[in-house]
């Protein structure tokens, strides 16, 4: 029974991905500065053009890539206008 416990822990962190700035949540990016998140930014258009052009070459298998990088560069965007403000406020 203790080597299925074992097994399960080995499972989970093998298949745990890396996160980049890009794969976080609105709670995670406000943690990040300014800085990081223009690099963030320019990271996810980047990817949007590139899922774009694989649209375009009919070899893009989910074209939902399109629609969670336009989501992220949303939530970059918010992100960074509350940055914005809440400097001017302070």
């Amino acid at each position: 029974m203790a080597d299925k416990k074992v097994k399960k822990v080995v499972a989970t962190k093998t298949t745990k991905k890396d996160t980049t700035a890009v794969d976080q949540t609105a709670r995670d990016l406000r943690k990040l500065t300014e800085a990081e998140l223009q690099t963030a930014l320019k990271t996810a258009r980047e990817d949007l053009l590139a899922a774009q052009k694989m649209l375009k070459a009919n070899e893009l298998p989910n074209s939902q890539v399109i629609k969670k990088s336009r989501q992220i560069i949303a939530r970059i965007h918010t992100v960074l206008t509350e940055k914005i403000k809440e400097a001017k406020n302070v």
